[in-house]
């Protein structure tokens, strides 16, 4: 009689071991945070804001979740079936639990809303008065941004190429954002949340980059067969760098008050 190398509860509780380690390596390969568009990855005092009150209800939300996950596996190995014609305890409920689990989740939501809620209304304010401004307006298929407060030699407004965004780190921007076709989202993952771009509407958001660099975003929204080619390359420029680029956009041609202090627009 041949003997089986490994009896059928072995194999199963190996194939189960197997794929919760798949499993775990799976979720583990998207903690990279140094990748793109990683909102985690926070280069902004927006995009951190956003990230911070998502901690805040992310890891009180684990721990109730391995609580809740730990206290359901006891049971079931404590207090399982042992004897086919033996019935269990009859229990009809506990006050002093019931009061706890009624209780204790109200005190957290209170908890957390106080700081939520002070970051939601910070994040949603107007942009300070002195923001730099950038007119954003979205089209099949890109993104196209103008500066209305830093005039050509013809006295218009300067663009820079669709698609390509840039402004000086260290300074809060206000961007007016709109649509002329059809939904657009405009989002730069590393610096801010997303925000749609609705035909006939106007909207509006406020960032402030921490340094300068590159940072990738695109439309968060799907908008017909080119919507994948609708990407966004924010270049976050030293001071000195984004009026050097400002001033060959006007044709050398210097505004008053300088390339990299506008007044907001009205």
């Amino acid at each position: 009689m041949k003997v089986r190398w490994l009896q059928r509860p072995q194999a199963g509780r190996l194939i189960g071991a197997l794929l919760l380690l798949a499993l775990v390596a799976l979720i583990l390969s998207g903690c990279e945070t140094e990748t793109p568009q990683n909102t985690f990855a926070a280069k902004g005092e927006v995009a951190r804001q956003q990230r911070d009150i998502f901690y805040l209800a992310m890891w009180p939300a684990i721990a109730i979740m391995i609580l809740v996950e730990g206290l359901l596996v006891v049971a079931l190995f404590r207090f399982r079936r042992r004897h086919k014609d033996e019935l269990p305890k009859q229990v009809h409920g506990n006050t002093r639990l019931e009061l706890a689990w009624t209780i204790a989740p109200a005190v957290l939501l209170l908890g957390l809303t106080v700081p939520m809620l002070s970051t939601l209304f910070d994040l949603g304010r107007e942009p300070a008065a002195d923001a730099f401004v950038v007119n954003v307006t979205g089209r099949q298929w890109a993104w196209f941004f103008e500066y209305p407060d830093i005039k050509d030699a013809n006295g218009k407004p300067i663009q820079s190429t669709p698609g390509e965004v840039h402004f000086p780190a260290g300074k809060e921007i206000r961007f007016n954002i709109q649509a002329v076709d059809v939904i657009h989202s405009f989002w730069i993952p590393r610096l801010a949340g997303k925000l749609d771009a609705i035909p006939g509407e106007h909207h509006r958001m406020w960032i402030k980059a921490d340094e300068p660099g590159s940072y990738s975003g695109q439309c968060a929204e799907f908008c017909g067969v080119g919507h994948a080619d609708m990407k966004i390359t924010a270049i976050v420029q030293s001071q000195d760098d984004f009026d050097a680029w400002a001033k060959e956009k006007q044709g050398g041609v210097k505004t008053t008050g300088g390339a990299a202090s506008p007044s907001p627009s009205p």
